[in-house]
């Protein structure tokens, strides 16, 4: 086929069809290289992506830890300390009255908690806090001379565990909270089922790997 083309449009043909060729392999091997290069920034992207992900889940899993942490010592700090002092009335003991931690920025904690509980258990861990909020305050201001700041406090902390164990708050008072952990104090039946799921979700937040 070659000879029958004039030798002076020999060298151009041939010319131009390696110009083509060149052309046709250069563009291959130039997407080969770019789609190489586009995969390699794609999976350098992906990763940040994900390792940024996962930071981000450690950094929400470690602050929901803390605010679970706290919320728990408080509440369940709160619950020993009324059981202590309603089992020390009826023994009739000298009864003396602690003040009651309470973490400041509890709100922003349980705020921070939000997306672990509903509507109906978060309306339950205010209600809690609404009680600890007084006993915190009235128990830091007490004096042995105020008796109107006892009976108040003595009110509160019935309330407290009242509210948790509604009608079988003497079986409440009666544990023996020296020889068991914050676990059990929920732990059980005499609590009512929706005080214990909420402080059981704080459980299982604290344990979050």
């Amino acid at each position: 086929m070659l000879r029958a083309i004039p030798e002076k449009l020999l060298t151009p043909l041939i010319s131009f069809i390696s110009i083509i060729l060149g052309a046709i392999v250069g563009g291959i091997f130039g997407w080969i290289t770019t789609k190489k290069s586009t995969d390699r920034n794609i999976e350098v992207q992906n990763k940040i992506v994900e390792d940024n992900r996962k930071y981000e889940e450690g950094v929400r899993i470690k602050r929901s830890r803390q605010c679970a942490n706290i919320i728990r010592l408080d509440l369940c700090t709160a619950i020993f300390q009324s059981i202590r002092f309603l089992k020390s009335i009826n023994h009739k003991d000298n009864v003396d009255v602690y003040p009651i931690p309470m973490d400041s920025e509890y709100a922003a904690g349980v705020a921070y908690l939000k997306s672990e509980f509903d509507l109906k258990e978060l309306s339950y861990i205010y209600q809690l806090y609404g009680i600890v909020e007084k006993l915190n305050k009235d128990t830091n201001s007490f004096n042995y001379d105020d008796n109107r700041i006892y009976n108040s406090i003595k009110i509160e902390y019935t309330m407290l565990l009242r509210k948790l164990y509604g009608e079988n708050l003497e079986k409440a008072v009666n544990i023996d909270i020296d020889n068991i952990s914050y676990k059990e104090l929920y732990e059980n039946e005499i609590i009512k089922s929706g005080y214990r799921k909420i402080l059981n979700k704080l459980d299982e937040i604290c344990s979050e790997d």
